[in-house]
């Protein structure tokens, strides 16, 4: 509808040029070459609302546009029938809208690479897809995001738990009818992002089906009538509690299509160095934590056994020590965070008892 023309020698014009000359791109090489936030943004955002120049991960393209004559009415002569015919509007191929290329997230400080972390980068370097199941709340995700960080990759999340359907990966018509919104999981296809999918197994079928078809040959991806190669840098990562009440068990052969890596429930030194990470304080000077520590081991324990079917989670364990370090006591916080959180009362009776054994356990030993 508009064509804009950059100005000639100013900061945009050369961010262009720059990044029209490069095979990869990212926020770091723009600023390496002395370009501001402002250009860099502004040269994201042409990127974004243009259907004509496009700038990812993957380097920058350029299409000339060369204008084209809309006829809305054409009358044409037979000489022969001396009649006249008028010809309507013609119709134009239906633009198709991408998304924002995803920040590159910054690494975090805190962050413990856990047991697992190298064997999934690499398998992830040796072209595979990952495939993450074990408990909530154990850092499956964050290791992901943590992975897109260390190797400069966009990541796109994706959510299952809603009942992901195939139109939430897909995209969907914009209400004028002559564009097409690609969601962002076609988009990590097509453009070599990576995507990640928490809950797959709360997905609905017809997108499990779907996520399928790119993960086999001919490996392609498919979107508004189109078809295009699923780009050889994608790296699509699921994550999912194969006890979580509500889901289903995934199909043999989406699988199969993955690397798996199982994750258990962290003992107590794995527990505490993820608490600590989290914001917990050190042992010295603070041996409540013992406690809070001993209590998340216990409370595993008894879902094991099956005593319990309640899975504990590090962020209750850590609601608790936000507790507790805004004054309350040890044992009354983590009846709030943890036993309270239970709505099944032989399950809470269980994880009561378990407070009590765990915190007598703790004073004896204090004393």
């Amino acid at each position: 509808m508009y064509t804009f023309r950059v100005k000639p020698d100013t900061p945009l014009e050369k961010v262009i040029d720059f990044a029209l000359s490069q095979d990869k791109l990212s926020q770091d090489i723009l600023r390496a070459e002395g370009f501001g936030w402002g250009e860099i943004t502004t040269a994201y955002a042409l990127g974004r609302l243009c259907d004509n120049f496009t700038l990812a991960l993957n380097g920058a393209t350029y299409t000339e546009v060369v204008p084209q004559t809309v006829i809305q009415h054409a009358e044409t002569v037979d000489a022969q029938l001396s009649t006249a015919q008028v010809a309507g509007p013609i119709d134009h191929a239906p633009i198709i809208r991408w998304p924002d290329v995803p920040m590159i997230a910054d690494r975090m400080e805190n962050f413990r690479t856990p047991s697992w972390y190298s064997r999934m980068k690499m398998m992830v370097q040796a072209g595979r897809h990952i495939m993450l199941k074990g408990p909530p709340g154990i850092g499956k995700s964050t290791a992901v995001e943590q992975l897109a960080a260390e190797c400069g990759k966009p990541l796109v999340n994706v959510a299952a738990d809603a009942g992901l359907r195939r139109r939430d990966l897909v995209g969907h018509q914009l209400v004028n009818g002559a564009n097409f919104l690609a969601a962002e999981y076609v988009a990590a296809a097509v453009n070599g992002w990576w995507a990640k999918i928490d809950d797959i197994n709360a997905a609905e079928p017809d997108a499990l089906m779907y996520l399928n078809h790119q993960l086999a040959p001919p490996f392609q991806v498919s979107y508004y009538g189109k078809s295009a190669p699923v780009h050889p840098d994608f790296r699509l990562f699921i994550t999912y509690n194969p006890g979580l009440v509500g889901t289903k068990p995934l199909p043999p052969a989406l699988q199969d299509r993955f690397f798996p890596i199982r994750l258990e429930f962290p003992n107590a030194q794995r527990l505490r160095m993820l608490l600590e990470a989290n914001g917990m304080p050190k042992h010295d000077d603070n041996p409540w934590t013992d406690l809070v520590v001993d209590y998340g081991a216990a409370c595993w324990e008894q879902h094991l056994k099956g005593r319990c079917r309640y899975q504990i989670t590090p962020r209750r364990l850590m609601d608790a020590v936000t507790l507790v370090l805004a004054g309350e006591d040890v044992k009354d916080a983590l009846e709030a965070s943890v036993v309270d959180m239970v709505d099944n009362l032989a399950e809470s009776r269980v994880l009561k008892e378990t407070l009590k054994t765990a915190y007598d356990s703790w004073s004896f030993g204090r004393s």
